[in-house]
């Protein structure tokens, strides 16, 4: 079996929510039916990837407001690099979450390079003309993933979210 890195940004730095794409079930009233491949991810770590997060779109799930997305260039300024959560998947699952997430949104695979000679990819789009910025609810659920991947106080988190979407 072939495996890379899965760099999970935005709401699936939360471990119950991203380990929904793999093993199935319902979140937030929407059920999802996972992957063929239900062996459970390997958790990395977390890295900052160089490409600036914003928020776009109009998400039914999440208040019609916008949800979480990388820029396609990449990022100069250290300042705006993103805090991923890196999962060591099969290539099977990285198939199935891209379906589950949504292709038309998130069409576009992004190579960030390699850990333990793995790729290391994610998916994205290019809304950056729709930005739309985020539910209170939906920012909670990354502030949780971000508390469970990085160990930050409230106030960093708080910090780090808020230059993307102000």
């Amino acid at each position: 079996m072939k495996y890379l890195i899965y760099a999970a940004y935005g709401s699936n730095l939360l471990k119950e929510r991203f380990i929904i794409y793999i093993k199935g079930g319902e979140y937030r009233g929407r059920y999802y039916r996972g992957s063929s491949d239900r062996n459970d991810p390997i958790d990395l770590g977390w890295i900052y990837v160089p490409h600036r997060l914003y928020f776009a779109k109009q998400s039914s799930r999440w208040d019609n407001k916008g949800v979480a997305f990388l820029s396609y260039e990449a990022e100069r300024n250290k300042e705006y690099y993103t805090v991923a959560r890196l999962w060591k998947i099969s290539e099977t699952q990285f198939e199935d979450i891209k379906e589950q997430e949504g292709r038309k949104w998130y069409g576009k695979e992004l190579y960030l390079g390699e850990k333990d000679r793995l790729e290391i990819k994610t998916v994205t789009g290019n809304w950056e003309s729709e930005k739309n910025e985020p539910s209170q609810e939906y920012l909670d659920v990354i502030k949780r993933g971000i508390k469970e991947t990085t160990g930050w106080e409230d106030f960093k988190i708080e910090g780090y979210l808020r230059k993307f979407y102000e």
